[in-house]
């Protein structure tokens, strides 16, 4: 008599279905789903507030840009970066 195995683990089973249904719930880069998104429903339901300042974002984009400049034949898709926070 031959005994297998599961297959799968109860944890693989869970991750499974966290991604399916992640994948049904797709969204687009404005955070909303894509279902709710192109819902005619919502044609005017949708509003944009102001934007909110990425101190972080604009601190690495400027020493990238620098870094750029400095050495303009380098590969800045190569380097990995790193924005830490000063106490």
């Amino acid at each position: 008599m031959t005994v297998r195995e599961p297959e799968f683990s109860a944890w693989d089973r869970a991750l499974f279905l966290d991604l399916r249904n992640r994948e049904r719930e797709r969204r687009g880069s404005h955070g909303h789903t894509i279902a709710d998104a192109t819902d005619p429903e919502n044609q005017f339901k949708f509003y944009v507030p102001p934007p909110t300042k990425d101190f972080a974002a604009e601190a690495l984009q400027k020493e990238q840009e620098s870094y750029r400049k400095r050495f303009p034949n380098v590969d800045l898709g190569s380097l990995l970066w790193r924005v830490e926070k000063r106490d």
